[in-house]
């Protein structure tokens, strides 16, 4: 008999952001990656119960998760019970789900601790200490304190244990991020979003004090494991070494994708005596959530899904397992803020725009979605749900008809919408040669004042075209961009179009305004053209 016991963690990102400062952030990043790597608590404990390692195996161990196998049944009852107790003491108030259970071969065990995983995932665990009336509270989160910082205040429990954290110079949850030919160390890293004029601050463009906060998540990894689940069929005794590999395959692709991010794209645009302009906050298995300014975010996303894409195809090859994907892509949801603005705002939305951009790239293919891309940027305070936010901000009726003003996904590819296309649209509309502002003042008159919105936009179209303006080529290119990136039909008084006469308006001006008003500036001069006008 096999027995198996399965960890996970839910929730990362709230408990991460909890009191929305930089260095806690920082702090609690290199907490959560010490539970199961190498040397963390997970090798503690495993030390405790099992010191010569012979009754404990791992098809899995990282990014906060392990899958532990055994067949010694006490001995996983042992690890589950001061597993749970180490956890909490170790991270207060981590939401994590676990699950054990059983069966003649390692699959089944695992597959018996899924389901009892996935019934532990609705438990909810009290937050100690609980605070009474009189209780002095930790002013960035609310609960209950109970350590005073000489600098900050009241600080609660794991808010204590980000701090304890916080000393970059021991951090090894950086070096993820970093390549290892150009000996990056932890004061690189920007530790603050503060202009105090110390050292470790986020290197913001002027006044411009935008930040992107990039969550990535990959496609197709229900169709490796389900592919390695029949090969197991056939060699059970196989199980946890497939598992194992297939988990080294993900954490080897995501290293090297978020290091090549690092050099082509952070690297590249560092000034001499600043930080690097980003701040990594989780890289475990293929879950991605960092902190990078404004203006690169895109560039970085790019970057990061062409070198996981290709990393990807290159490992799965190696796994030599007939029937596996070709090769594995991820979902990026990109929420852009002011560095004000309290992370709290952006994680849930980032987690939203993610899970749209991959059901969207699943409708262009189901057994090969393309990397894709959903963005917003936050302008006030109130932030609702993602499709509320579109139904509320984003869209327009007028008679029968609905408007919207955003495309909601954009490819990495040549489907369309294109990411190069609506970079080239953000190009267009932030140069010198065109006037963006009536393009701006129509998002807002639109909602207003249809007939106005119309009269607005006809107005520009004639001046743009007028030969004494000399900017009709500049005009065509808009037009063929809107196109290319809203469908075949364009409205005859609007920036709007659509591909199918049952579909609604579309625009991506609203995407483009909020890229113009982020900071980013594709490098001028640098025109990238799309699949379709390269064959």
């Amino acid at each position: 008999m096999t027995y198996a016991l399965l960890f996970e963690l839910n929730s990362i990102q709230p408990f991460i952001f909890s009191s929305g400062r930089l260095r806690d952030v920082a702090g609690a990043s290199e907490l959560l990656d010490r539970l199961t790597s190498k040397g963390g608590l997970l090798d503690a404990v495993c030390q405790e119960l099992d010191p010569d390692q012979k009754k404990l195996e791992f098809s899995r161990r990282a990014g906060g998760v392990f899958y532990a196998f055994s067949d010694d049944r006490q001995i996983l009852g042992d690890l589950r019970d001061l597993w749970t107790l180490s956890v909490q003491q170790w991270a207060p108030g981590l939401d994590f789900s676990l699950g054990q259970g059983e069966g003649d071969t390692a699959a089944a065990a695992f597959t018996a601790a899924r389901r009892a995983m996935s019934r532990d995932a609705s438990r909810l665990r009290p937050r100690l200490p609980v605070a009474a009336p009189v209780t002095e509270r930790s002013p960035r989160t609310g609960l209950a304190a109970e350590a005073m910082d000489k600098k900050s205040g009241p600080a609660d429990a794991a808010v204590r244990r980000f701090r304890e954290f916080a000393d970059l110079a021991k951090a090894g949850f950086l070096e993820r991020y970093s390549p290892p030919d150009k000996n990056l160390g932890w004061r690189d890293w920007p530790r603050n979003l503060e202009s105090d004029g110390k050292d470790g601050n986020f290197p913001f463009i002027g006044e411009n004090r935008t930040v992107a906060l990039i969550k990535a998540d990959g496609n197709g990894l229900g169709q490796v494991l389900l592919r390695i689940n029949e090969v197991a069929k056939g060699e059970p005794e196989k199980f946890i070494e497939l598992y194992r590999n297939f988990s080294d395959v993900i954490s080897q692709t995501t290293q090297q994708a978020a290091r090549a991010a690092t050099e082509q794209v952070l690297l590249r645009h560092r000034k001499e005596r600043e930080c690097l302009p980003a701040r990594p906050i989780l890289l475990g298995g293929d879950d991605i959530v960092i902190l990078v300014r404004g203006d690169l975010a895109l560039g970085y996303c790019k970057v990061f899904a062409r070198e996981f894409e290709k990393e990807s195809k290159k490992k799965l090859k190696g796994m030599q397992i007939e029937g596996l994907p070709g090769r594995l892509t991820l979902g990026f949801g990109v929420v852009y803020l002011r560095a004000s603005q309290p992370f709290y705002l952006a994680e849930r939305l980032a987690e939203e725009l993610m899970v749209s951009a991959k059901k969207d790239a699943k409708r262009i293919d189901p057994t090969d979605p393309p990397s894709s891309l959903a963005l917003y940027r936050i302008t006030s305070s109130l932030v609702d749900d993602y499709d509320r936010l579109i139904q509320q901000v984003m869209t327009h009726r007028h008679r029968k008809e609905t408007y919207v003003d955003t495309l909601t996904t954009y490819y990495l590819d040549d489907n369309r919408p294109a990411l190069s296309d609506l970079e080239e649209l953000t190009r267009l509309l932030g140069s010198e040669e065109m006037a963006r502002g009536p393009t701006r003042q129509l998002m807002a008159l639109i909602g207003h004042s249809f007939d106005g919105a119309c009269s607005r936009y006809r107005r520009w179209r004639q001046l743009m075209q007028d030969e004494r303006c000399g900017r009709s080529g500049e005009f065509g290119r808009f037009e063929k961009l809107l196109r290319r990136l809203s469908g075949r039909e364009l409205h005859r008084e609007l920036p709007y179009g659509r591909r199918e006469s049952t579909d609604p308006w579309r625009t991506p001006l609203g995407d483009v305004l909020a890229l113009i008003g982020a900071g980013h500036a594709p490098e001028a001069g640098v025109v990238q053209q799309s699949g379709e006008e390269r064959r």
